[in-house]
Order: C-alpha cells, then sequence, then structure tokens
C-alpha cells in the first residue's frame, strides 16, 4: 500500500518546543493572557491594568511579576509608578520559530492585521550580527529574517 503524499514536514527544535510550553503554561491562566493582551496595546502601569482587570493590584503586580520571570514583560520605573509593556524581543523571537514552520514554504502568511514575509538573509534590517537576547529560554534560533508589516484597510 502507498502512502498519500504529505507536505515536507519538518520538526522543531526541541529547545524551542520546550520554551514554547513554558510560555504557553503561563499564559493559560486568562489573567495574564489579559495582561498581555492589555500592555501589547501601549506602556502603561499596575494601577491602571488593575483597574481594567477589576482586580486587586497586589493580584496584577504577582501576574505581572511571572510575566517578566518569564522575559514576555518588561518594565521601567517613572518616578513612583513602575510601567509595563511588552518585551518585543523575546515575542520576536517565538514568533520567529514558529513562523519559519508556519510559512510551509511560501514566503508569506497574510494575518488579519498583518503580512508575515520571509526576506532572503542580510537583507533585513535589524539583529543581523547582535547578539540575540536570551529570553524566552531555550528558544531555537531562526533560519531566515521575516518583516511584519502593519496592514492598513
Amino acid at each position: 500500500m502507498n502512502e498519500p503524499p504529505s507536505p515536507d514536514v519538518q520538526p522543531f527544535d526541541a529547545l524551542y518546543v520546550e520554551a514554547a510550553a513554558r510560555i504557553l503554561g503561563v499564559l493559560r491562566h486568562p489573567t495574564r493572557l489579559h495582561l498581555v493582551l492589555l500592555v501589547a496595546q501601549g506602556e502603561t502601569h499596575v494601577s491602571r491594568l488593575s483597574e481594567l482587570l477589576d482586580l486587586p493590584q497586589s493580584n496584577v503586580s504577582h501576574h505581572l511579576g511571572l510575566l517578566r520571570n518569564m522575559g514576555l514583560v518588561a518594565d521601567r520605573r517613572e518616578g513612583q509608578f513602575v510601567l509595563y509593556r511588552l518585551n518585543t524581543p523575546a515575542w520576536q523571537l517565538v514568533a520567529d520559530g514558529f513562523f519559519d514552520h508556519l510559512l510551509e514554504g511560501s514566503d508569506e502568511v497574510r494575518l488579519r492585521n498583518f503580512l508575515v514575509r520571509r526576506e532572503p538573509d542580510g537583507e533585513a534590517g535589524g539583529s543581523r550580527g547582535r547578539k540575540r537576547p536570551s529570553t524566552p529560554k531555550g528558544t531555537a534560533k531562526k533560519k531566515g529574517k521575516k518583516k511584519k508589516d502593519r496592514k492598513h484597510p
């Protein structure tokens, strides 16, 4: 019996899978996922996040601490406030490993609000030649550069 043809499926790097599983484990909690979605909209402080989620500030701070320890959010102090934002390099590492495989041989994927396009090595500006951040820990090295362009309506 002949097997049906299948696409050229490539395995993910085991370290990338482990790191992605840890990240998804942290994000499985609705409060943490909601916090990530909120800080993805822009830098903000704990009291505003607490107000938006209708949760005690101590609870929000606890969840933000877990997200910060995973490298998913970053913070900075401005006077008496601590402002939180996405740790973009960490999310780029996660997305790079994911989209390297998701492209399924094509050079672009259209999402609702973004176009993810693979660029030949060396053509994209940015991190080529720079040391890449180590968080999230254990993510696989990317194979090619991709550029995320905002799709305008």
